[in-house]
């Protein structure tokens, strides 16, 4: 595997050409800089949360290792490597949605986004946004939403750094990114790729981790031309690929190997005229897996789903704080494989976002109504808004009606499928105050959600497990962000924290959701004196329930890790840095009999030119 992926780096990087860009700059509308621009237009009452180019830098390369550290939501990880979901504000992975360039990209079998198959590497920015999201976004943001983006610049320059890495249980590391531009064209390539034996020791007993072996491959290519000074043409793709083994349990062995393919392209056309914007999106996402009960053997399951979407947004601009946007959009999804059939779905909806910016304050309003033979859809609606009462304080407010389809594993499968299924909806409200002194920042959020039709898979009277509407759930709890970003003797200095304190009630029992910590803290310290950076991330997961009934329960546990980087030169740039992970090498699991990794080390040599 190892070999396998630097060969592939290798004849990718002879393949690429240099390319020289004209000097000449043009400041372009700031729009252009980030895909997902609702993100940014369309969350008022709601905060939004970008992690910064330096910390994702100085991270692991998977999604999760970034995220846990950085964020309150908690994750539920298999082992290094293996299958990892979110837990946003207390509901389920496939509540959580992930949006790449505006694009919901949850799979369209388990309705989730497996984390350690996001490579960070391969985007210019990461986003979050706690709360629901479906008026924008669709199925599955209820919870929350994260976005992977990519960016374009007009300023004629070019980029390119190479990251090399080798670490802990013979892990290799690899990306490159490129950017460059003229005053009209744009173009960004990034490739990553992670490999391990991943065969670390269980602490405190004479047992490894066995089968959990895995390599993937992230290919990113994005274009943007202007037509003239009205129209841009906007092109993403991406392309995933993966094998890894799964790893047992402390008391249960596995053999098993899985196998994903996804690949995602996305055509977007801009046009500006007065007072009008017009974006028309043409996507095409396809995803495919092998899964092998004994990777020695040649028998799969598979599954393959295509999903093609159309999406024309028109934006109207009463005055410079008047805005209104009609959304037409129409997604079609052929899905087949191993226990499914005729799985198919054809969605069409509406959409109507209108936003009004006063002097202190600000307010928006979206109404979305989808029409699909599959299931009855809910009317959807946002409610958001903020108040600045001083320099230093700001109100917000958002309330929204949101939903869940239930995924082709959910209603196909064959051993288990129940067509009868409702759509999850959910009632939520957020208070949200954010403060502002200088250098330092706090988000503190309340929220409330009411969960109907929550969608589980329980055993029948024959034994046999299947998916019905059963619970209605209560979420609520804190959320809370703080930053420092100062100077310490003329030199850069940071310091971050996130806390979330969450309860999840299933109203027939009374009883606090499974894997569902009721604390979680993170905290982070970053400082650069000369050629030298250090990073220091720590966190703090509560206990969680294991079983429904509350009589199981898998301890807290809290680990740190540290980055250190030394620049030997500026122009090209060249570093090496260390990550110490797990550096006072705890035991600790977020599942049962699941335990990660102990103390390890990773090294990197990067080059910028």
């Amino acid at each position: 595997m190892n070999r396998n992926l630097y060969l592939l780096f290798t004849l990718f990087l002879c393949c690429c050409l240099h390319a020289t860009a004209q000097n000449d700059f043009i400041n372009w509308l700031d729009e252009v800089l980030l895909s997902d621009v609702k993100l940014n237009n369309n969350s008022e009452g709601q905060f939004v949360k970008e992690i910064s180019a330096s910390v994702i830098q100085r991270s692991e390369p998977l999604l999760t290792s970034l995220l846990k550290f950085n964020t309150p939501f908690f994750f539920r990880e298999n082992g290094y490597g293996m299958v990892s979901s979110a837990s946003v504000r207390g509901t389920g992975a496939s509540q959580t949605a992930v949006i790449w360039n505006g694009i919901n990209i949850n799979s369209q079998f388990t309705g989730q986004t497996d984390f350690n198959t996001v490579n960070t590497k391969v985007f210019d920015n990461i986003s979050l946004r706690p709360g629901g999201g479906s008026v924008v976004y669709g199925s599955g943001a209820i919870g929350g939403t994260i976005h992977l983006s990519n960016e374009f610049r007009f300023d004629g320059n070019s980029e390119n750094e190479l990251r090399l890495g080798y670490g802990s249980f013979d892990s290799y590391q690899a990306s490159y990114n490129g950017n460059f531009s003229t005053e009209k064209t744009s173009v960004n390539i990034g490739l990553a790729g992670v490999s391990s034996e991943n065969d670390y020791k269980y602490l405190d007993t004479q047992e490894r981790n066995e089968n959990g072996d895995f390599y993937n491959v992230s290919l990113n290519a994005s274009i943007a031309h202007w037509i003239g000074d009205s129209n841009i043409l906007k092109f993403y793709s991406n392309y995933y690929q993966g094998d890894r083994g799964f790893s047992g349990t402390l008391n249960l062995p596995s053999n098993s190997e899985f196998e994903d393919r996804n690949s995602r392209n996305l055509l977007e056309w801009k046009s500006f005229a007065g007072k009008f914007t017009s974006s028309l999106k043409l996507a095409w996402l396809d995803e495919s897996f092998k899964y092998y009960e004994n990777r020695d053997s040649d028998n799969f399951s598979s599954g393959d789903a295509e999903t093609g979407i159309i999406k024309y947004d028109l934006e109207y601009e009463f005055s410079k704080n008047k805005r209104l946007n009609l959304i037409v959009d129409y997604t079609d999804v052929q899905g087949e494989g191993t226990g499914i059939e005729n799985a198919e779905r054809k969605i069409g909806g509406i959409s109507a976002l209108w936003s009004h910016q006063l002097e202190r304050l600000s307010y928006e309003l979206s109404l979305r109504q989808e029409i699909t033979n599959n299931y009855d859809s809910p009317l959807l609606f946002s409610i958001g808004s903020s108040y600045q009462f001083s320099e230093n304080y700001l109100l917000r407010f958002n309330s929204s009606h949101n939903f869940r389809i239930p995924t082709f594993n959910d209603l196909f499968w064959l051993q288990g499928g129940n067509t009868d299924l409702d759509p999850e909806t959910s009632l939520q409200a957020e208070i949200g105050n954010e403060l502002k002194f200088n250098d330092f920042k706090i988000n503190l959020t309340g929220y409330f959600i009411d969960i109907d039709d929550l969608i589980r898979w329980i055993p029948d009277g024959s034994g046999i497990w299947r998916p019905v509407n059963t619970a209605n759930v209560h979420n609520y709890g804190l959320e809370f962000f703080a930053g420092w970003n100062t100077q310490l003797g003329n030199n850069p200095f940071s310091l971050n924290s996130s806390y979330a304190y969450t309860r999840s009630i299933d109203q027939e029992t009374d009883d606090q959701l499974i894997y569902t910590p009721q604390h979680k803290v993170t905290l982070s310290a970053g400082y650069e004196i000369e050629n030298f950076s250090v990073l220091l991330q720590s966190l703090y997961n509560g206990s969680i329930y294991t079983s429904s009934d509350n009589n199981y329960e898998l301890e807290a546990y809290e680990i740190a890790d540290l980055y250190v980087g030394y620049t030997f030169l500026t122009k090209p740039e060249i570093g090496v840095d260390l990550r110490l992970n797990n550096i006072f090498n705890k035991k600790y699991q977020s599942l049962p009999s699941r335990i990660m990794p102990g103390r390890s080390i990773n090294s990197t040599l990067t080059f910028k030119f």
